[in-house]
């Protein structure tokens, strides 16, 4: 009887003590827990990992009563917008966000309307929503934002435009890697994305030509062109010519004239040069001015100085006329046909006589860029040596040499630097009996050859 109570006692104590262990559930999700990354690139996706947490920090995939979580967004795509309790696998499920256009975005999860709190490490701030920034990708296409036409010789400002795949204008990039070239008018630069503020890179350069040019942005990581835009000139007519001359001129003596060219609108013509007339010099008195006639090549960004002289003294006034004595070209066909029939006629004179100067600029002085015939009359003949770099540390001293063919004296050449530090060179020659010749011949070298008639 005592063996049986034990047995019975020792029974009841074991039942007990089998149902002691008890499995608690997590209770209703009230927390999202995450770490992430606030910035997205555009066009670019980030996954993002939750852990959805009771109020005790138990992982928890009880909605309560709703079956499931609704997520929504002011603009960012998810890759899915409902979270089902199965969705979650110890209390961890993933969202996939990708951003388009760039700008600031949230995230919001809602239980039964009601938003649910998130806490973001590792800073453990609680917040009802997650916030996000779409930030441009690289740049993916370019265009070209310059004005359509120059006006030669002034100043015209490149624009170009980076935008990426998403068409947002490329604004941030710290984060891109990325470099061109730009070609415009045989200039080029070379810019690195992260060396400008804003969308647009602008920088200006100054083209002398008349005619198009192109603009190209080539990806230097490719070597590819991946922009290109035609710029056409802007044609300036030719308005009037106007004239500077001193107040005091003495016969004989040479004096300088300033020639500016400015077009119907009152601009300078800088190119002048390349686009105008000779001016002819017409004067209200009975001497003669000498020279009369000022080629459109001695005309510099177009202005033109030149030196003449008078040979009466008399109250004059000089009016600057454009040459009309231009003709077509089967006009100058005809005539050059006709010399050359009474070419035929004549007893063309073997090996004239002749001889060559050769001028040799320093590296130091500047870069030479081109020779000009400015003035020519019967006893003389002026060139300008025009310099495209010119550094003005460096004074070219008067020269002058004889001229000689045969041992016989035939002339004098001068140089002088004038006052806008070009050189000046004049021929005192007989221009009846001898041809003035000239050219480059190499790195700031110029080589003057006189060879009888």
């Amino acid at each position: 009887m005592v063996l049986l109570r034990v047995f019975l006692i020792l029974l009841i104590f074991t039942f007990n003590f089998a149902n002691a262990a008890v499995f608690v559930k997590p209770s209703e999700i009230t927390y999202l827990e995450v770490n992430y990354n606030g910035t997205i690139v555009a066009g670019e996706s980030q996954t993002i990992e939750f852990k959805a947490t009771d109020t005790y920090g138990n992982p928890s995939n009880n909605t309560g009563l709703s079956d499931k979580i609704k997520i929504v967004s002011n603009g960012l795509m998810l890759d899915k917008n409902e979270i089902y309790p199965v969705d979650i696998k110890s209390g961890k499920f993933t969202l996939k966000v990708t951003g388009r256009k760039a700008g600031n975005y949230s995230i919001q999860f809602l239980i039964n309307d009601k938003p649910i709190l998130i806490k973001v490490y590792p800073t453990n701030a609680l917040t009802s929503s997650l916030q996000f920034k779409v930030i441009n990708n690289k740049a993916d296409f370019i265009v070209i934002t310059s004005p359509d036409r120059f006006l030669p010789g002034y100043p015209y400002k490149v624009n170009i435009s980076f935008y990426d795949k998403e068409g947002n204008p490329v604004v941030t990039k710290y984060h891109i890697n990325q470099s061109f070239t730009i070609v415009a008018n045989g200039t080029s630069k070379d810019i690195d994305l992260k060396d400008f503020s804003g969308e647009t890179y602008q920088y200006e350069i100054t083209p002398y030509t008349v005619k198009e040019f192109n603009i190209e942005v080539i990806d230097k990581s490719t070597n590819k062109k991946v922009a290109s835009k035609t710029i056409q000139p802007e044609i300036q007519e030719i308005g009037k010519i106007e004239i500077e001359t001193p107040n005091d001129i003495e016969v004989g003596k040479p004096f300088k004239l300033v020639l500016k060219a400015f077009d119907k609108n009152g601009r300078l013509i800088k190119v002048y040069d390349k686009i105008g007339k000779d001016v002819i010099l017409k004067t209200t008195g009975t001497g003669e001015l000498i020279p009369n006639k000022v080629p459109k090549e001695a005309f510099s960004d177009g202005i033109a100085q030149v030196d003449v002289i008078y040979t009466k003294s008399e109250e004059i006034k000089i009016e600057p006329v454009l040459s009309q004595e231009e003709k077509s070209s089967e006009e100058n066909l005809k005539q050059t046909k006709m010399s050359m029939l009474k070419s035929e006629d004549k007893e063309v004179k073997q090996n004239k006589e002749k001889t060559s100067i050769k001028l040799k600029f320093p590296i130091e002085l500047g870069d030479l860029s081109r020779i000009v015939e400015t003035t020519k009359s019967e006893n003389s003949v002026s060139l300008k040596a025009i310099f495209s770099k010119r550094d003005l540390d460096y004074e070219v001293k008067k020269y002058e040499k004889d001229i000689s063919i045969n041992s016989k004296n035939i002339g004098k050449l001068v140089f002088y630097e004038e006052p806008d530090h070009n050189v000046r060179i004049v021929l005192y020659l007989d221009t009846n009996k001898y041809n003035v010749n000239y050219k480059l011949t190499g790195k700031n070298s110029v080589e003057v050859e006189v060879e009888e008639k």
